[in-house]
């Protein structure tokens, strides 16, 4: 069935799975987008998946693999039996993850709800009688574990990076009008590949928005693929180069103070200026240098996150607006 569905979308046989081994493993594309330890998913990916409970799966994983000696006949043979495939499909699916180069934590969350089923008996039994156990430590561990876990989703959910998530409903509402209905706008975010989802928030035809590109170097050979560079490293280590090269020229959007100077026209191949630019304000002192006496005013700024681990993402996000 999935063989006729995708044959008939695709218009030929085609597999995506061998697709997807010959991309990620054969051509090895995946590792352009980073490379990480053989070990990551042992030592941090399970380890932020977990959290808390990764002690408690620890365990309830080492006892799924146990051989036991039940029979058919005997209580639990065939609890046990789910244990055990839960248990060796958590460890092959790391193991095979593992042998690929490129690692995301996001690989292994569908692994989640089988590693808490795991972890579920062991947990209930560290903390019996479940859920207000009579030993005070224990009580006092599980309050502590249960607070971690909440302060983790508040936080991840409500303060980190939250700012990528507030310019795309800021753009959104700048471009619907009180009477319903859609204004042209244009949008260009000068940001790392992927840092907001403008592809899902930004969804009316009116809204013309473009993106530093990131692809990947599919007809690149080999031997040139280490010195290979997508759109946004190449903007990134030159901006106001990139800029010049580009955009439009910075002659067009001068302030009016400016009008005697001779405005070129517009040249084929380059982008023009939109109405909104967004970036993170690690770039803002090159951006305000290059705006220099244009009609580019500072028009939003959202607190992003308190920290990352790309420099390029750091501090708040900014929007500046063409007058």
């Amino acid at each position: 069935m999935t063989l006729a569905v995708d044959g008939a979308y695709y218009g030929q046989f085609t597999l995506p799975s061998l697709n997807f081994l010959y991309f990620n493993v054969v051509q090895s594309l995946a590792v352009f987008y980073g490379r990480n330890r053989i070990d990551y998913y042992f030592t941090e990916g399970l380890t932020l998946l977990l959290t808390t409970a990764l002690p408690f799966a620890a365990v309830g994983l080492r006892r799924s693999l146990r051989p036991g000696v039940d029979r058919p006949q005997f209580a639990g043979y065939v609890e046990r039996q789910i244990r055990y495939i839960l248990a060796l499909t958590v460890i092959t699916s790391v193991l095979a993850f593992s042998m690929i180069a490129h690692k995301e934590m996001r690989f292994i969350y569908p692994l989640l709800p089988v590693l808490h089923v795991l972890a579920a008996k062991p947990l209930a039994e560290f903390f019996a009688p479940f859920p207000v156990p009579k030993s005070y430590i224990r009580l006092g561990l599980l309050l502590l574990g249960l607070t971690v876990n909440v302060y983790i989703a508040a936080y991840v959910s409500l303060v980190h990076q939250r700012g990528v998530i507030d310019v795309v409903h800021y753009l959104r509402l700048e471009a619907e009008t009180p009477s319903g209905s859609v204004r042209n706008t244009t949008v260009g975010f000068f940001m790392p590949c992927h840092s907001t989802p403008w592809r899902s928030h930004l969804v009316h035809a009116e809204i013309l928005a473009w993106a530093l590109t990131c692809e990947p170097p599919l007809n690149v050979p080999l031997e040139y693929r280490a010195d290979y560079e997508d759109e946004a490293d190449v903007f990134y280590n030159h901006p106001g180069g990139w800029i010049d090269e580009h955009m439009q020229d910075r002659k067009t959007i001068f302030k009016t103070a400016n009008a005697n100077v001779n405005v070129p026209e517009l040249e084929q191949g380059k982008r023009a200026w939109p109405e909104y630019l967004v970036f993170f304000e690690h770039l803002e002192p090159v951006m305000n240098a290059v705006l220099e006496d244009t009609r580019y005013e500072e028009c939003w700024r959202g607190f992003n996150t308190h920290w990352h681990d790309d420099r390029r993402r750091r501090g708040d996000v900014v929007v500046q607006c063409l007058r």
